[in-house]
């Protein structure tokens, strides 16, 4: 954040969203007005197009929100951990998901770094 001195905006980043779909407030507040999600529709599009790389599963940890799994995968010699929150569809399968476990994993070619386990 930019130290403007009397101009200065000091607001919180209210939404992570990746670094492709950082929009400024008034595309924000036009895809919030259509009813649309921008981070959800990135994800999708990650699901049906995303680059296909071979991962596993790493841990994964259960709370009251839900079931949280830990994966590693690998892209250009590179190694990339992350982490993602199961859906509902996921879960009904979650024995797919133990540690050690090999799945399939969809990333953005131009950011590897974001990546989802559909």
């Amino acid at each position: 954040m930019y130290d403007l001195g009397p101009f200065s905006l000091c607001l919180p980043q209210l939404i992570h969203t990746p670094m492709r779909l950082k929009h400024n407030v008034f595309t924000r507040m036009l895809y919030r007005l259509a009813g649309r999600d921008p981070v959800a529709e990135y994800y999708k599009w990650l699901v049906q197009f995303g680059r296909v790389a071979d991962g596993h599963i790493l841990d994964f940890q259960q709370d009251e929100s839900g079931l949280t799994i830990f994966y590693r995968y690998e892209v250009a010699n590179v190694d990339y951990e992350t982490s993602q929150r199961l859906s509902g569809e996921q879960l009904s399968r979650k024995d797919a998901y133990t540690p050690g476990a090999r799945v399939f994993v969809r990333f953005d070619p131009k950011q590897p770094g974001l990546s989802i386990v559909p």
